[in-house]
């Protein structure tokens, strides 16, 4: 091999490594733009796909929810629970004013500058549920699901209906099979199990919190969130599921306040590497240009 041929074989390679490198990092940057995150609850239970303002690349948070969901928060989730690495005065980056800051934190009998805990004590929590509630700070990543599956859990308790189900269904001494159908396609149980669904029932029927999303399907948390639950400043609809969803964009927002500014900065690094990677195919091309 003469030294024209080695040059020659040595260009080819080069450009085949900067075409193959140039691929994965594109297909890298696809990848984390649209590769789907969980989907299913522990349980096995397909969760409501919801569309999120904030999610992706480019999504950006709706202040107003923001602002309706720390409203939800404060006033009915922090009854049992907390936000520990939340203050009241980061309320002001999503457009609460300093005098609505103020107020929301006297609410609470403390100040702006302090975190949004619970008033609720950790014994008498642990008393009335038997377990102590947990911090929220960074709930919705914490589950498999994220925010679909928080939304969930917040919309997936028993209705009235479901209630009433049960209690037909358990006052027969057996479950017959358009029974166990109605049951599935209500609560989201397996009938081809129809032990573990008559349990379910029995403890439906004496009170139990019952959840479809949430694994094992009881838990201590009654429904927190009701229609009407909270009244919206902004004269928003304050239906059950408006403020399930307000309350876990905010929640999204209080497990990673810097969101939008970490989009921005990677918007940046990505233009800023194409151009980079550009810039350096040019110069290749230059250096090389010089064997010939």
């Amino acid at each position: 091999m003469n030294y024209q041929q080695v040059v020659q074989l040595h260009r080819f390679t080069k450009q085949a490594s900067l075409r193959s490198a140039t691929v994965l990092f594109f297909a890298a940057m696809l990848l984390v733009v649209v590769l789907p995150r969980g989907a299913v609850a522990s349980g096995g239970v397909a969760l409501p796909k919801q569309n999120w303002s904030f999610a992706g690349m480019f999504g950006q948070f709706d202040n107003a929810a923001l602002k309706r969901g720390a409203q939800v928060a404060i006033q009915a989730c922090m009854t049992c629970h907390s936000l520990k690495y939340i203050k009241f005065d980061q309320l002001r980056q999503f457009g609460y004013t300093e005098i609505e800051v103020k107020a929301l934190a006297e609410s609470q009998g403390r100040t702006k500058k302090d975190a949004l805990l619970s008033g609720m004590d950790a014994n008498a929590a642990k008393d009335a549920f038997g377990v102590v509630p947990p911090d929220l700070s960074l709930i919705t990543k914490a589950r498999k699901g994220y925010e679909d599956y928080t939304f969930a859990i917040l919309t997936g308790y028993a209705s009235a209906n479901d209630l009433a189900l049960a209690t037909r269904v358990m006052a027969d001494d057996k479950i017959s099979d358009e029974e166990a159908k109605e049951v599935a396609s209500a609560l989201g149980l397996d009938m081809h199990h129809l032990d573990k669904m008559a349990e379910v029932l029995k403890r439906m029927a004496a009170g139990e919190n019952f959840n479809r999303y949430f694994p094992g399907h009881f838990f201590a948390m009654p429904q927190p969130l009701s229609d009407g639950a909270v009244a919206y400043t902004d004269g928003t609809e304050n239906s059950k599921i408006q403020l399930a969803r307000d309350v876990v964009t905010f929640l999204a927002w209080a497990g990673e306040p810097t969101m939008m500014e970490r989009k921005s900065l990677g918007v940046k690094v990505l233009l800023y590497l194409f151009v980079l990677t550009i810039m350096m195919y040019a110069v290749k091309r230059r250096i090389w240009a010089r064997v010939h």
